[in-house]
């Protein structure tokens, strides 16, 4: 498998593991694609969540109603102009969305807003929000609209809605998502993650895997949080999920240790399964102090299993 991979990419995860043997190599390797595929339903949840509280805000801003036509899928003509004016790259990912959605459904297929929400990227809604302050915009626009998207966003006696400040904030931190998404989407380096504060300003950067474990941990708290902004029931959701705690599961040196010791093969997850604890009343039941007691009882379980030749 290692011929079809490509040197580079496997030299970059040898390096930073700092593996020994083939084995090792593609059991880190197959860590790293577990913990992608764990972190996705995360950033998924958020993602819903945000594009869908952002039409909501622009449907009933423009037209009253939960999903409206703010962005006009008949066409952006001088006689029949968008309600919501975007610039041309948006113009033309609505445009395609539309073309991609009719290839589909079929030319007779009545398309409607909720199908194309569904079908923009996340790097649509991002611009988007950056360019509610434009002068094309009615004013006091971006204040409506992200007071109704992020009703329960944090500071803002010193950063209301309005200001610039406000706006660049959501963008910095929807771009470390975005940065995040992309990076499992094109398989990329999930173990170098930067974490980001509050503001979004990039911090520190993973140099070594136990830096990974740690800085992956405060990225799925860090979209938590965000998604708090929304609704404080998102966050209290995503954490009672099971792809929460499977997530959290993949995010210890016992974990990474087991899928290099095993090879990343078949069962590898199995055999971290049998010896790690799960929550008080199970899986589907997870709580906050519940999350606390798993992390100290994995911690425990670290101890008395390390392997220091695997940690570093």
């Amino acid at each position: 498998m290692q011929n079809h991979l490509g040197q580079p990419r496997l030299a970059a995860v040898k390096r930073f593991f700092r593996t020994h043997s083939d084995d090792e190599l593609l059991g880190c390797y197959a860590w790293c694609q577990a913990v992608a595929a764990g972190l996705l339903p995360i950033l998924g949840d958020f993602e819903v969540a945000f594009r869908n509280a952002l039409h909501l805000a622009l449907s009933q801003y423009y037209g009253q109603q939960d999903s409206y036509d703010w962005m006009i899928l008949s066409g952006n003509t001088a006689a029949a102009p968008a309600h919501h004016s975007l610039n041309t790259r948006s113009r033309r990912d609505i445009s395609d969305m539309v073309g991609k959605i009719r290839g589909k459904k079929g030319p007779n297929y009545q398309i409607n807003p909720n199908d194309v929400v569904a079908a923009l990227s996340f790097g649509f809604w991002e611009v988007l929000i950056g360019n509610l302050d434009h002068r094309s915009h009615p004013n006091g626009l971006q204040a409506s609209i992200l007071a109704n998207v992020f009703p329960h966003a944090p500071d803002l006696a010193s950063c209301p809605y309005g200001d610039v400040g406000f706006k660049l904030r959501v963008t910095t931190l929807l771009a470390r998502l975005r940065d995040a998404r992309n990076r499992i989407g094109h398989h990329d380096a999930i173990w170098t993650v930067p974490e980001f504060d509050q503001q979004g300003a990039v911090g520190f950067i993973p140099r070594r895997p136990r830096n990974s474990v740690t800085s992956l941990c405060l990225l799925a708290d860090r979209i938590c949080w965000f998604a708090g902004w929304i609704s404080p029931t998102i966050p209290a959701y995503i954490r009672t999920t099971d792809h929460w705690w499977s997530f959290q599961a993949l995010l210890s040196q016992l974990a990474l240790a087991t899928y290099r010791r095993n090879g990343g093969r078949a069962g590898t997850y199995k055999a971290l399964l049998d010896v790690l604890p799960l929550p008080t009343g199970g899986v589907h039941s997870i709580r906050q102090g519940d999350s606390d007691w798993f992390i100290d009882r994995l911690k425990q379980r670290q101890r008395l299993a390390r392997d220091r030749e695997y940690y570093f």
